[in-house]
């Protein structure tokens, strides 16, 4: 089967401050045409900037090592593969801050969807929107039974925080909340169709205040993808968001277009419990 070029897939990315002082994120956007891939992806650092920065250079080029040698039969297993292995090289060379990721993969007709922390991916559809990741949240009980298992504690300091420090129950890094804090992501594998529009992909900055189904009729407002990320940013500070935010919104429409499938499909969910 041949599938329509990743070159058809445009992208904007837009990065603010905020009121840090001092800037934490990083993303990614990769294209491989004779692999028909093609990904987006947001890394929202905490601590510090280091682990955030080597994530968004090592993930998805490990992912694509491992994708080359072994073939598409098990993308699920080699994505979570890619953010242990990101996540294990964080700690080993000593690196003590942490980061969230949010990966958009495209593979062909297929998209992979992987998050860890409360980074999210959101896409658009005939109904509206679908938020293809999930939040890592302290308090969640599944979340909160995982880390007291294992010795760990839910403190609440205004909100609830794995040992009282971290408000997100998975990320790559955090040498010092190991083992609470763990990397395997939430992974969503599906079929792209025409009714796929764009996708966000954004910080938690963002979605503290904005409903994903307004940032999708946001970006159906103001159609090209550079000037949508532009614009959610400034949306989300009208609104009132003090945290560093960094948006890529994709364009999807000339590359789906071009798909035989009028509705999208989710194949598999995945997410080890670690």
């Amino acid at each position: 089967m041949i599938f329509p070029s990743v070159d058809l897939i445009k992208t904007g990315v837009c990065e603010e401050i905020g009121l840090r002082e001092s800037y934490e994120d990083s993303y990614a956007i990769y294209r491989v045409e004779n692999l028909s891939f093609f990904s987006a992806e947001i890394y929202d650092g905490h601590g510090g900037h280091k682990a955030a920065e080597i994530a968004s250079e090592m993930l998805t080029p490990y992912f694509l090592n491992l994708l080359k040698s072994k073939g598409d039969e098990d993308v699920i297993r080699m994505i979570e593969e890619s953010y242990l292995a990101v996540d294990t090289y964080l700690i080993e060379r000593g690196i003590r801050s942490g980061t969230t990721a949010a990966l958009f993969y495209v593979i062909g007709e297929r998209f992979f969807a992987s998050n860890a922390g409360d980074s999210r991916i959101v896409i658009g559809t005939e109904d509206g929107v679908k938020v293809l990741t999930k939040d890592h949240k302290p308090y969640l009980p599944n979340e909160r039974q995982r880390i007291e298992k294992k010795g760990g504690r839910v403190i609440t300091y205004d909100i609830p925080r794995v040992q009282g420090i971290l408000a997100i129950s998975r990320a790559l890094g955090n040498p010092s909340l190991k083992p609470y804090v763990i990397a395997n992501p939430f992974i969503v594998e599906g079929y792209l169709s025409r009714e796929n529009d764009y996708a966000i992909i954004a910080c938690d900055g963002v979605w503290d205040v904005i409903e994903p189904e307004d940032a999708i009729n946001l970006a159906r407002k103001k159609m090209e993808a550079q000037t949508i990320a532009e614009y959610v940013t400034r949306e989300a500070l009208r609104l009132g968001s003090t945290d560093n935010i960094t948006v890529v919104v994709v364009d999807l429409r000339d590359y789906t277009g071009k798909l035989k499938r009028e509705k999208m499909e989710t194949l598999r969910v995945w997410e080890n419990e670690g």
